[in-house]
């Protein structure tokens, strides 16, 4: 078993891995980890189902036994992945029985040393941009446990070396393991959205917006009939190809319409219509106003904004 247990305060704090809420930003301050853990460990008040301001992940690798989340207790297989944040009452240690975990004891703290309370599934929202809401229960197969555990086995590597970095790479692992998780609700929630290959096609339509797209060419870029990709791509990404590229087209005429003072018709070409009412249609449909409209209105803001300023 290997341990790290933070015994004096560094005397600098990288500012990766920071985290933002509305009282500024916060960093990790690691406490204690555990590699490989077989024995009971810890002061009496452990021993016993408790509540703290430490954030938890622990990885059972071996054995059986049995671990407490707010009063209900589940069995500790191996790939089991808990998750504890602030506040929630949890028991690892007095009916582990053969179970064999990993886990990092962290907190994240502002300036001031105010602990943050954010559930996990808030911080990965917060990362990810977009809700990210983890099921109860993590089991990890093989290889994504392999992964966790790897990282875990890193942070307290690095937790205890004397390198003048070693602390920003504490930070910059324990990063990797939040997109290990929000990458885990990703393909929880909607599996095929991280097929690679709609990744790919999405990047094409992005980088190709412009250009005259066919479901043929995107489906054979995808190595798919046209009609299972077609299928499977509105499943996974919620919007059929084509639509996707006209609305990226839409975007980006709404960006020309508010930065640039070319006629409307110079827009539509350049974001790819050569069909100039189309365009219009289209837009309005997107936007619920004309061209015209959303630039008029958009200079109105930019103008009531000045004067505010003023």
């Amino acid at each position: 078993m290997r341990r790290y247990v933070r015994i004096k305060k560094p005397d600098t704090i990288p500012q990766s891995g920071l985290i933002w809420t509305d009282k500024g930003p916060f960093s990790p301050i690691f406490w204690h980890t555990a590699i490989n853990q077989n024995r009971p460990v810890g002061s009496k008040s452990t021993f016993s189902e408790h509540a703290h301001d430490f954030y938890h992940i622990s990885l059972y690798t071996k054995g059986t036994g049995y671990y407490s989340k707010e009063g209900r207790f589940e069995q500790s297989v191996p790939g089991r992945c808990v998750l504890i944040h602030p506040g929630q009452r949890h028991d690892f240690v007095s009916r582990m029985g053969t179970a064999v975990y990993s886990e990092i004891t962290f907190t994240y703290e502002n300036k001031e040393g105010q602990p943050c309370m954010l559930s996990f599934d808030q911080i990965l929202s917060g990362i990810a941009g977009a809700e990210s809401s983890l099921k109860e229960k993590i089991t990890l197969q093989k290889a994504s446990r392999n992964t966790l555990h790897n990282y875990l086995v890193q942070i307290t590597d690095y937790l205890n070396s004397t390198h003048p970095q070693s602390l920003y790479y504490a930070h910059w692992t324990l990063e990797h393991i939040f997109s290990f998780l929000i990458e885990h609700c990703c393909r929880q929630n909607s599996p095929e959205i991280l097929d690679d290959r709609f990744i790919r096609i999405q990047m094409w339509i992005e980088q190709h917006y412009t250009d005259t797209l066919s479901i043929d060419e995107l489906a054979h870029m995808a190595g798919m009939s046209k009609g299972y990709f077609f299928r499977a791509f509105k499943k996974a990404t919620g919007i059929a190809p084509l639509t996707y590229q006209q609305k990226l087209r839409i975007e980006a005429a709404k960006t020309l319409l508010k930065t640039t003072s070319l006629r409307c018709n110079e827009i539509a070409y350049r974001v790819g219509f050569n069909d100039v009412c189309f365009f219009h249609r289209l837009f309005k449909k997107h936007a619920k106003r004309t061209p015209s409209q959303y630039r008029k209105q958009g200079n109105s803001r930019s103008h009531r904004s000045q004067v505010a300023t003023l």
